[in-house]
């Protein structure tokens, strides 16, 4: 730093006059200050230039200070030092600044004097302390996790494990642990035929792919070999070599560690490109038990390496159970697989429908196509337990085209029996949307049922767009040309950036059901479903709230301004049929 660097204070205090005799006492103490007058203007001068010090008035329009210090310490971590300036002195004001996350408490009135040198001993003190502590996170970094991939290494995983295990045991609402052992196929000709240093980034993108894509709470590690483990709590951890691990501590049903695998295989099998070289990689995975295939994490990571060892010898790019009954669920799976191309041909799959209901007058404006399978001996099966499968064995398309076909058809039949029209939502699977034959076939869907464009909204995720951004792009506005919608479903789960938002021809968001679960006693959810139905708004977008089941939940969204509502509040997925009720019970109308 150089020698005539001047410390910058950021001061926020809505009394100008006190805003001004702090401006000057600090710089004449050799301080730059910015002063501002509410708690956004002091978001917002942070965020335009980030301060080596702030003082926040506690009592401020709008932000108070402590509600500054908290967006501070949410966004911008523990690296800066905030001071709370407040009249009062009570015990419950200064638990209250400390709970907020500040460093440290200053009471009025201030003492002009003091006040540079107080700032003074608190940057020192806190600059000690943070260099203490990134020095302690240097050297746990260097003991617990892998240089090359940023993973924790096998010390981070046994003492993960054996830590998630005691937890298990102690359990009482039936939990279990998974252990999965990932296996990159045909790795080493990787290294032999382009080098150590593209297996090396091999690696890394292995990594960041599943520390990217999996669900949060699950954790991965890296192994030896060409292996990988999957635990919770988002750590990554690295064995040695080429093998990573994946552990799924709370798991309530076995079948769920299966469609993990299916994720991770879906995940590592989409091509890496290497200096325009597209490479297609695949995995084995093995999964063990926790009680039944061991009772320790040794135990486990050898029993998930035989399991991983099973799979590549049913040839490769496949998943395999360690224990008694792996030979009767491979069987069940080929049945399962079967069963399937044969519930394709002789059409037991159906479509159910959940209304859409505009907030504020509870019209229903649409409904969202979901789908089933009618099976002919164990009934109807969730989409979560086949549609894994299908994507893995390429009955997707054809599955997800005849969907296009048949919500299409039955929004014409509801029209055609005198009902208003409304608009139908059909998701929209990655694969489907890598298919270079989808805009055909939604063009097919609606030309062929005479359904018009601006009825038909398709569903797609965040982790959809974010595959090939420019692809998408591209899909996306040769649908719209068309006339048709297009939502983003499941928003604020995953990564879009305002970036993209803002580039590609979106006309919906769809907020996840976990931000308005707990809206109504939440500040925290209420401001972020504020913020979306702000920003959907400033981006000419609307917005749809999923998972509604409470009046609660429905005043206060309404409130905020969004535009349609979606639950079993209003009612659950029901058949053709059931819509029918529903669109001859209530006032019905095409969303504008």
């Amino acid at each position: 730093m150089e020698s005539n660097y001047r410390q910058h204070v950021l001061v926020a205090d809505d009394d100008p006059t006190l805003g001004v005799l702090m401006q000057a006492s600090l710089e004449a103490q050799g301080y730059s200050v910015t002063v501002v007058e509410d708690g956004t203007a002091a978001l917002a001068a942070f965020r335009a230039a980030p301060a080596d010090v702030v003082l926040l008035d506690v009592e401020m329009p709008g932000l108070s200070g402590y509600e500054v210090c908290e967006e501070i310490r949410r966004h911008w971590g523990p690296d800066i030092p905030v001071v709370l300036v407040t009249g009062h002195d009570d015990i419950e004001s200064v638990e209250h600044a400390y709970r907020s996350g500040a460093t440290d408490f200053m009471p009025k009135p201030i003492n002009w004097t003091l006040i540079g040198h107080r700032l003074h001993y608190v940057l020192r003190a806190f600059r000690d302390a943070t260099e203490r502590r990134l020095a302690e996170q240097r050297a746990q970094r260097l003991a617990y996790f892998d240089t090359l991939t940023g993973l924790p290494n096998r010390q981070s995983v046994h003492e993960l494990l054996e830590r998630e295990l005691a937890r298990v045991r102690r359990n009482i609402n039936g939990h279990s642990l998974a252990l999965l052992l990932l296996d990159l196929d045909g790795f080493k000709s990787i290294n032999d035929s382009l080098g150590h240093g593209i297996g090396n980034q091999m690696l890394q993108r292995v990594a960041d792919r599943l520390r990217n894509g999996l669900r949060t709470g699950d954790i991965i590690g890296r192994l030896t070999g060409d292996a990988c483990v999957e635990a919770a709590e988002g750590l990554v951890a690295r064995l040695g070599g080429d093998e990573f691990t994946v552990v799924l501590p709370y798991m309530v049903r076995v079948e769920d560690a299966l469609l993990i695998a299916h994720r991770i295989r879906e995940l590592i099998g989409r091509p890496f490109v290497f200096e325009n070289r597209s490479i297609v990689m695949t995995a084995s995975i093995g999964i063990a038990l926790f009680p039944d295939d061991g009772q320790d994490a040794e135990t486990l990571l050898m029993h998930a390496e035989t399991a991983m060892y099973a799979a590549k010898s049913e040839g490769r790019n496949n998943c395999q159970y360690y224990r008694s009954s792996l030979t009767e669920r491979a069987i069940a799976r080929l049945e399962l697989e079967s069963e399937l191309h044969r519930a394709l041909k002789h059409k037991e799959f159906c479509l159910v429908y959940q209304p859409q209901v505009d907030a504020c007058s509870g019209v229903i404006v649409g409904v969202e196509a979901l789908i089933r399978w009618q099976h002919p001996e164990k009934g109807l099966i969730s989409p979560l337990d086949f549609i894994p499968l299908a994507e893995e064995i390429g009955l997707i398309l054809p599955i997800g085209a005849w969907v296009l076909q048949t919500a299409c058809a039955d929004a014409m039949r509801w029209q055609a029996m005198g009902l208003p029209p409304i608009q139908i939502s059909v998701n929209i699977s990655p694969i489907q949307f890598r298919d270079p034959d989808l805009q055909k076939n939604i063009l097919a869907a609606h030309v062929s049922t005479g359904l018009p464009a601006s009825r038909l909204e398709i569903e797609i995720t965040e982790s959809t767009l974010m595959e090939d951004a420019a692809h998408a792009l591209r899909v996306m506005q040769s649908l719209r040309d068309q006339g048709i919608h297009i939502a983003l479903d499941d928003f604020g789960t995953g990564y879009s950036s305002l970036q993209y938002l803002r580039q590609l021809p979106l006309t919906k968001l769809k907020i996840d059901r976990a931000f308005v679960r707990d809206m109504p006693a939440s500040k925290a959810d209420q401001a972020i479903v504020r913020s979306v139905i702000t920003l959907a708004k400033a981006l000419d977008m609307r917005v749809t709230a999923e998972g509604v089941e409470t009046g609660d939940q429905h005043a206060a969204l309404a409130e905020l301004g969004c535009h349609i509502i979606q639950g079993f509040y209003f009612s659950g997925p029901v058949p053709f049929e059931g819509i029918v009720g529903l669109l001859q019970s209530f006032s019905t109308g095409v969303v504008p």
